[in-house]
This record gives structure tokens, C-alpha cells and sequence, in this order.
């Protein structure tokens, strides 16, 4: 028998419990995330929601592995959608290797050729596998797609390396 602190008080609808898990993951309170998320069945329409919220909870508390585990999922199941691409690589990039991570995204392009943050994501995980050029190819065709990854490539830790490459392209800042 599960103990009164691993469900909530009274079972509701599965939507009042996911809105509530919102709610407490907004205030950061995670353990009850997790008691209301234990209160929604796992059958569709509800384990998407239910296996999205897993994964942001487990972000948070960069519990790599266990996110990994519920973007892959959802990739698998959600293919067509590209955010679960982006969720299991950045989970891989830190649960395994850039590699491997590098290797979700690359699968993902095949799906969403047109994705600019799959292409971003490319281009960090370039220039931290020192290879310059491809980060620049990747960023260029990004910010082709979507110019918002030009101030965001210029703030990128990840970006470092070809940070004076963008600016000699013209990506600085313009004063407001």
C-alpha cells in the first residue's frame, strides 16, 4: 500500500492533476509535482502530458538519465515533433557524450529539414567538438531560417570559439 505522501489526498480529474503539476513545477515545488503527476493515468491523452512534465521536472533537477529516458520516449512515439528531438539530445549531451547527442539531432534533421533549432543545436555541438566550420554552416542555415539565433549565438557559451567569426559577419549587438 502506497503511503499518503506519494499520492495526492484525493484523486480528481487527470487534467485538474496536470494543471496542478504545473502550478507546483512553476513554484518550484518538485516533490509535488511528482505526488500530482502520480495521480494521472498513463493512457493517452493523458501520458504525453504526463511524460512531458517528466521530463521538464527532471531538467530541473538535471537528472539526466531519467530525462533522457521520457524525451526518448516521446521522440519515438512523437516524431514528428521536433522539441522531443532537441529534449533527448540536450538529456544525452549530458547523461553520455556530445556524440551521441550530436547523433540524435543529426537523425532529427532527416525529419525536420526545415528545423532552425535542431540546426542551432548542431552548431554548439560542432564548435564544442572543435570543428569551426560546420558550427558556422550549421549557424548561418539556423539564423536563415530563424534570425533570433543570432543574438543567441552571440550569448552562447557553447558558441564561444566562433564568437569573433559572427561579429565579423555583422551579428553584434545593436545598441537600443
Amino acid at each position: 500500500m502506497m503511503s499518503d505522501s506519494t499520492r495526492p489526498p484525493h484523486q480528481l480529474s487527470p487534467q485538474v492533476h496536470l494543471d496542478r503539476a504545473r502550478g507546483y513545477f512553476e513554484l518550484e515545488m518538485f516533490q509535488e509535482v511528482e505526488i500530482e503527476l502520480r495521480a494521472v493515468h498513463d493512457q493517452s491523452p493523458w501520458s504525453k502530458q504526463k511524460r512531458a512534465m517528466l521530463t521538464f521536472l527532471h531538467q530541473e533537477r538535471k537528472q539526466w538519465d531519467m530525462m533522457r529516458g521520457f524525451a526518448k520516449s516521446l521522440r519515438l512515439e512523437f516524431p514528428d515533433e521536433e522539441d522531443w528531438w532537441v529534449s533527448e539530445a540536450y538529456a544525452t549531451r549530458r547523461a553520455e557524450t556530445l556524440d551521441e547527442a550530436r547523433k540524435v539531432l543529426l537523425e532529427g534533421l532527416t525529419i525536420h529539414y526545415e528545423s532552425a533549432i535542431i540546426r542551432y543545436n548542431l552548431a554548439c555541438y560542432a564548435c564544442l567538438l572543435g570543428s569551426p566550420g560546420e558550427c558556422m554552416d550549421f549557424l548561418k542555415e539556423a539564423v536563415h531560417r530563424d534570425e533570433k539565433y543570432k543574438t543567441l549565438a552571440l550569448e552562447d557559451e557553447d558558441l564561444e570559439l566562433v564568437r569573433e567569426a559572427l561579429i565579423k559577419l555583422g551579428w553584434e549587438k545593436k545598441a537600443v
